[in-house]
C-alpha cells in the first residue's frame, strides 16, 4: 500500500463544536493553560507553546515553579526564569514542596484544561522524558502538551496531526477532549496507520477503495477532521513523516497512562522522535473537578 491522503466528504462541516454529550465550556467560564517550567534551557519552549496552546483554546495563561524545600528546581538562576516568565507575560506562582506531588496538585486544580511541560533537559537525555513529566502524564486527569527541548515554536497552531485507531472506544473520548481546545480555524488532520496485522486486502485495489474507506474513517471516528492520511508502517517514524508533510504544528496522542512492562512503547517512540510538541490525552482517566479558574493565587510563603 502507497500512502493515500484524502479530503472530508465535500459539502461536511469541518469546524469543531463541541462533541454530543461533551463537557463544553460555558461562556463565562475562564480557562487555563498552566505551564510547568524549571530553571533548564527547557523553560522557553515550554512558555512559548502554552501561550500558542492558549491562544488556540481561548484561555488563560499562567506559569509555576516548584522549588523542592526552597532549592529551584534545575540548574539555571531563579532569577532569570522569573524574567523570562515576566517576557512572556504570564502570572508566575512559586510553589514549595516535593516537585512530583506539588506539580500534579497544581495541574488538577479546578479551572486547569491543560498543563505544558518540557519532556527533558536535553535534547540528549536518555529517556523520552524525565521523571517529573512522566509522573505527571502518569496521574493527572488532564491534557498534557509534552514538549521536545528541539522545540522551535513560531506562529500560532494551524495543523493539528491525530493518530487515531479506529474503534468506537478509543475515538470518542479523544474527541470529548480535544475538541474544546481547538480554535475554528485550526485544520484538523487524522493519520490511520496500518500494520501488516491490520491491513485490508481492499487497500491494493484501486485508489477510489482508499478514498471510499477514509472517508468512511471519518464520518465514524472524527467528522470535525479536514482530511485524512492513510499510511503503512512503524506508527512513531511515520507519525513524524505525516506530521512534516502536513506541515503540522502539534501531534495529539491518547494513551493508557500506563508505561510499566513495555506497555504504551509506540508513545515512547513518538515522543523520543518528535521535534513537535505532544499533546497527552489520557484515555479514561477519571473525573476532576471542572470549576472555573478564579485567577491565580497568592505565592507560595517559605516557611
Amino acid at each position: 500500500m502507497t500512502t493515500a491522503t484524502f479530503p472530508a466528504e465535500p459539502g461536511r462541516a469541518t469546524s469543531h463544536p463541541a462533541p454530543r454529550g461533551g463537557a463544553s465550556v460555558d461562556e463565562g467560564r475562564r480557562k487555563l493553560v498552566l505551564a510547568a517550567v524549571d530553571t533548564t534551557a527547557a523553560a522557553g519552549p515550554v512558555l512559548e507553546t502554552a501561550r500558542r496552546v492558549a491562544e488556540m483554546a481561548g484561555s488563560a495563561m499562567e506559569a509555576v515553579h516548584v522549588d523542592e524545600d526552597g532549592r529551584p528546581e534545575g540548574t539555571g538562576r531563579p532569577g532569570a526564569l522569573e524574567d523570562l516568565v515576566r517576557r512572556a507575560g504570564a502570572p508566575f506562582r512559586r510553589l514549595v514542596g516535593p516537585v512530583d506531588e506539588t506539580l500534579l496538585d497544581a495541574v488538577d486544580a479546578p479551572g486547569v484544561t491543560v498543563a505544558v511541560v518540557g519532556a527533558r533537559a536535553t535534547p540528549e537525555g536518555r529517556r523520552p522524558v524525565g521523571r517529573t513529566a512522566r509522573h505527571l502524564l502518569r496521574h493527572t486527569a488532564r491534557p498534557v502538551v509534552v514538549v521536545p527541548p528541539t522545540a522551535v515554536p513560531t506562529g500560532p497552531f494551524r495543523c493539528v496531526l491525530l493518530p487515531m485507531e479506529g474503534t468506537a472506544s478509543s475515538s470518542e473520548p479523544v474527541l470529548q477532549a480535544l475538541l474544546p481546545l481547538l480554535a475554528p480555524d485550526v485544520d484538523l488532520v487524522v493519520l490511520h496507520v496500518f500494520t501488516d496485522r491490520t491491513l485490508p486486502r481492499m487497500l491494493d485495489r484501486s485508489p477510489r477503495d482508499l478514498e471510499l474507506l477514509g472517508r468512511e474513517f471519518l464520518a465514524t471516528h472524527c467528522p470535525p477532521a479536514a482530511r485524512i492520511d492513510l499510511r503503512p508502517g512503524p506508527v512513531a517514524s511515520t507519525v513524524a513523516e505525516a506530521a512534516e508533510r502536513h506541515g503540522a504544528d502539534l501531534v495529539v496522542l491518547s494513551w493508557a497512562q500506563d508505561d510499566s512492562d513495555g506497555r504504551a512503547r509506540v508513545v515512547g517512540d513518538v515522543l523520543a522522535a518528535s521535534d513537535l510538541p505532544v499533546l497527552m490525552l489520557p484515555a479514561g482517566a477519571r473525573r476532576v473537578d471542572h470549576r472555573p479558574y478564579r485567577g491565580p493565587g497568592p505565592p507560595a510563603h517559605r516557611g
